[in-house]
Formats: structure tokens, sequence, C-alpha cells
């Protein structure tokens, strides 16, 4: 066997490609692509239709969710999943329902005042923070949220301190993999391996994975030790 010694030039930059090159990777599969289009208030009603594509109880479910729990739902849109979750916690548990709009705060405020819900709090966050308490949270959640957020790298890492040690971070999003006649367009879909990628790469581990519903994965993750 012939054996090529490679210049020091060459052999550190191969080495330096091995190790880094999978990161950069990373990195640029989250900045590189362009964030869906955030929904629009006033097609708010829309939020509000039955989905029978999207069992509410079904999904709490299987995330094990009970009395007492702590919940954070970001991007929580019309309260769709904020006011089923505030029934599942009861009285003492909490869910903290957040958006960026203003029009969709107010109207979850609206809604949580009408229905004289104690156990809700409306969180007006930011783009790369939803401005949530450190280690308070048993569960975050992301419904059709995460393929519109602008930094997501920041997102995870605000999100990862607002866990408490055992907590679960929950993201049901659009799988580009199954085709669907509504919802965002399918270049704005993060595919289901790169979302992994990311979120495992903020500190997170996978740790479930649901395939029941027909445009959508659903994927649970923990805090990495």
């Amino acid at each position: 066997m012939v054996k090529i010694r490679l210049p020091l030039v060459a052999y550190k930059t191969l080495l330096f490609l091995t190790l880094f090159l999978p990161l950069y990777s990373a990195s640029v599969s989250a900045q590189a692509r362009t964030p869906g289009e955030l929904f629009p208030p006033d097609k708010i009603f829309l939020l509000e239709e039955p989905r029978d594509w999207q069992n509410t109880e079904e999904i709490m479910d299987r995330l094990h969710l009970g009395a007492g729990d702590i919940v954070a739902d970001i991007g929580a849109g019309s309260g769709y999943f904020t006011i089923p979750f505030a029934s599942r916690v009861g009285e003492k548990g909490l869910v903290f329902a957040e958006e960026i709009q203003i029009e969709m705060i107010n109207y979850i405020s609206r809604k949580v005042e009408d229905l004289e819900l104690k156990n809700i709090r409306v969180i007006f966050g930011k783009p790369e923070d939803p401005s949530l308490l450190d280690n308070f949270f048993n569960l975050v959640f992301l419904s059709n949220t995460y393929h519109e957020l602008e930094k997501p790298f920041l997102m995870l890492e605000n999100i990862r301190k607002d866990l408490r040690h055992s907590g679960r971070l929950a993201i049901i999003d659009w799988d580009p993999a199954k085709k669907s006649s509504f919802g965002p367009p399918i270049e704005a879909k993060v595919p289901e391996n790169i979302l992994i990628k990311e979120v495992e790469r903020s500190g997170f581990e996978l740790i479930e994975k649901h395939n029941f519903m027909p445009y959508h994965y659903f994927l649970v993750f923990k805090r990495k030790s």
C-alpha cells in the first residue's frame, strides 16, 4: 500500500472541514431558509374552525398533560390549544399563551375574560424570545409555529432556559412530505429531519415521534443533561 502524505496546510484544511462542516451546515439550514409568513390576524376566524386533522384531546393524551402542569403555548394564535390546555391542567395548573402579534394578544385576552378563565396568562413575546419565566415550565408547546420563527436558534435557547430540568418541548408543524390543500406553501415548511437537527443542536434530545396527523409531524424533546 502506498501512503500519501498531504502537505501540512492541506491536512489542516481537511481536519477543519471534518470537524466543523457538520456544525456549519446545521447552522446554515436555519439561517438560509426564509421563515413562513405570520398568520394574518384578519383571518383569525379560520383558526377557530374545528380541526378533524388536529385533535386536541389526543394530543394532550399523548403529551400526558395533567392537573397541575404548567404549560407555555408559543404562537397561541386564537387560543385553539390554550383553552383545552387550561381545562386539562385545572385550577392548580397554569397556561401561558404567548403571541407576538398584538391583534392575537387582544383576541385571546378577550376570550379568556369572556370565559372567566383564571389559570391563563397572556404574554406579549418577541420573535427571538417568548419572554417567559426561567426554569418554570413542565411543557413548552409549539403548533403550526416553528416554520414562522425568524430566529429559531435564539428562540430555542430561550425556551431551554424556561423549561424545568425534566421539562419537555413539543413541536407540531406542517410536514412537506405530506400533501395538503391548505396551510403554508411547501417552501415555507421545514422538513422533519432539518427541524430535529436544529432542535438537537440547541441542547435538546428527541424522545418521542407521533405520526397520527395527516399533514403534520409531532415531535417531543427533552433538555439534554
